[in-house]
């Protein structure tokens, strides 16, 4: 990744503002071959947790499917139709239903004619729960379960429901070329936050379970670069979440129970508009153990410090 781009990401988390100005370097709206038939449209939506933007993805040569819309941004919209060319859709499909990821699929569907795919939508009253940015207008036409298969030729998708980060997270997977579209779930520039009561840490190592089974042999987040040895980032996510949950064991074994305090103690650094999904990871990681759960590791490893944007 240029150096500029990694300074850029680096000042996103460190400014509580939010308004760093992009660099010019970043291909906002440009399609960009990432592997055979498969492009990605970087949307201009940068903020500390989407990173430089949200990644679209378009899978296909003839016809083509979406994998992740992105943000109602009229530009982005037209950048993704540019990219299309007229060609047929075959449907757009969500990863999940945050605002930075969905919210595009309505007008791209007016445009196409595509139908959408995806688990489902949040309940109301299980939404009504949290304060996270949902897209509650979003409802899929065809309704995913794990498994599913989109498509009988080289492009076929497979979707993979890995609940976690979100209840209705789906990757995808294009077997032919051994593919992944991660989502939000496994990134290369961050970790994933995992906010109850929505996020569930026992679901999301479950679900990483799940990717790593895949084998995937290339790996696109809807956020960052693509990931070259998909298992091996996928190891990295899962002992990094196996850290945290030694530190907040040691934390409460300790007599702190406040998840704000548990914050101040391991972690290093923290940028203040990362505190929220620190402590809301923290919380994912106090349920498990006040439910008895620990994970599959030896003794207790001390308290040791991480970087500032690995939550």
């Amino acid at each position: 990744m240029p150096s500029e781009i990694l300074e850029y990401q680096s000042k996103l988390i460190a400014d509580t503002s939010n308004v760093q100005e992009p660099p010019l370097s970043l291909p906002y709206g440009t399609p960009v071959k990432v592997a055979n038939g498969i492009h990605s449209i970087l949307a201009c939506n940068p903020k500390d947790y989407t990173g430089i933007g949200t990644n679209t993805y378009l899978v296909g040569k003839n016809t083509l499917w979406i994998i992740d819309p992105g943000p109602a941004c009229p530009d982005h919209i037209k950048a993704v139709l540019s990219a299309v060319a007229g060609r047929p859709v075959a449907g757009i499909c969500i990863t999940h239903t945050h605002m930075d990821h969905s919210p595009a699929a309505m007008t791209l569907q007016e445009a196409t004619g595509a139908k959408t795919y995806g688990y489902g939508a949040i309940c109301p009253t299980v939404a009504a729960r949290t304060t996270e940015a949902i897209d509650h207008n979003f409802e899929p036409d065809v309704l995913l379960s794990d498994g599913a298969c989109l498509g009988q030729d080289a492009w076929g998708l497979k979707a993979i429901h890995t609940p976690g980060h979100f209840p209705n997270h789906m990757c995808y997977m294009l077997p032919e070329q051994k593919v992944l579209f991660s989502g939000d779930h496994v990134m290369g520039w961050s970790s994933t936050v995992i906010m109850p009561p929505l996020g569930n840490l026992a679901d999301y190592m479950a679900s990483l379970d799940l990717l790593e089974a895949c084998d995937a042999a290339l790996m696109l987040p809807s956020h960052g670069e693509k990931v070259l040895a998909p298992n091996k980032r996928i190891d990295e996510i899962r002992q990094h979440r196996i850290m945290r949950h030694q530190q907040v064991a040691v934390c409460m074994g300790n007599g702190v129970f406040n998840p704000a305090e548990i914050v101040e103690q391991i972690y290093d650094e923290l940028s203040a508009c990362l505190f929220d999904a620190a402590q809301g990871c923290v919380m994912a990681h106090m349920e498990l153990l006040q439910q008895g759960i620990t994970m599959p590791v030896g003794a207790l490893a001390p308290i040791s410090r991480s970087h500032r944007d690995s939550v």
